[in-house]
């Protein structure tokens, strides 16, 4: 696609720079409740939230997963978050392009990471990936 001009040369660092809204990344503890991270997602507006402990990343939970777990009949609403976690988000660097992004953004994983030079985390979501290939 690059090739033939339908997208500009992006990266990671390139999208979470181009956001309107400078937002702290959201993240959740295991230990937390499965609606303590549904209020989280209602009160942001978002899908997928990065599961951290004191060790740094452990995995991530996402509105499809629990979505997926509720439709099989489980009653999770008062479950941990360690209870119904998933695997965590790739990490890339955060010079990485918007087309290998894309590539690990699939179904089962809504979301990919990075650490820019201060050793923060952000995350980058399909949805991201939509309005960076939209621009």
């Amino acid at each position: 696609m690059i090739e033939r001009g339908f997208i500009d040369v992006k990266t990671f660092k390139d999208i979470v720079s181009s956001r309107a809204v400078k937002q702290k990344l959201v993240t959740i503890s295991p230990s937390n409740t499965v609606a303590e991270a549904v209020d989280l997602m209602k009160k942001f507006n978002i899908e997928n939230i990065p599961v951290m402990n004191g060790n740094g990343l452990e995995g991530s939970i996402s509105e499809s997963g629990l979505f997926n777990r509720m439709l099989a009949g489980l009653d999770i609403k008062e479950a941990k978050v360690a209870d119904v976690i998933e695997p965590a988000y790739p990490i890339v660097d955060i010079d990485t392009p918007v087309e290998r992004i894309s590539t690990l953004i699939n179904k089962e994983n809504g979301a990919v990471m990075a650490k820019d030079e201060g050793g923060n985390f952000h995350i980058v979501t399909k949805w991201d990936v939509i309005l960076a290939l939209g621009n």
